[in-house]
C-alpha cells in the first residue's frame, strides 16, 4: 500500500482525469448554488405571500378591527340584569341548607336523648 502512494508522488494525475474530477465538481458546486438560490425564492415568495394576506384581511376587514362596538337597547339590558340576579338562587340555597343543618341537628340531639336514657 505504501509503494502504492509514492508512485502518485512521483508520477503526475493523468489530465484526463483530472478534467473529469474537475468537471464533477464544478457539477456539485453549480447544482448545490441552484438549490440554494432556490430555497431563498420559495422562502421569499412564501413570507410576501403571508404579508400580502394579512395586509388584505386588514384592509378588506376593517369593520372587524375599527368598527364601533353595537350598544344593547334596553331590554337587552333589562334581561341580562335579570340573568345576572343570583338572589333567588341564594335565597334557595340557604334555605336548603339552613333545613339540612336543622334536620342534622334534629338527629345528633334524638341520639343523644337515647343515649342518656340508655344510662
Amino acid at each position: 500500500m505504501k509503494n502504492r502512494f509514492e508512485n502518485l508522488r512521483v508520477h503526475d494525475v493523468p489530465e484526463a482525469l483530472d478534467r473529469r474530477i474537475m468537471a464533477a465538481a464544478a457539477h456539485k458546486a453549480k447544482a448545490v448554488r441552484f438549490r440554494r438560490s432556490l430555497t431563498h425564492c420559495v422562502f421569499t415568495a412564501a413570507a410576501s405571500a403571508a404579508a400580502l394576506l394579512i395586509a388584505g384581511t386588514v384592509f378588506l376587514f376593517p369593520e372587524a378591527y375599527h368598527g364601533e362596538l353595537a350598544r344593547p337597547t334596553k331590554s337587552v339590558d333589562s334581561e341580562l340584569l335579570a340573568l345576572a340576579d343570583w338572589s333567588t338562587l341564594e335565597q334557595e340555597s340557604y334555605n336548603l341548607s339552613f333545613e339540612l343543618y336543622s334536620g342534622r341537628q334534629a338527629l345528633a340531639e334524638l341520639s343523644s336523648v337515647r343515649m342518656q336514657e340508655e344510662y
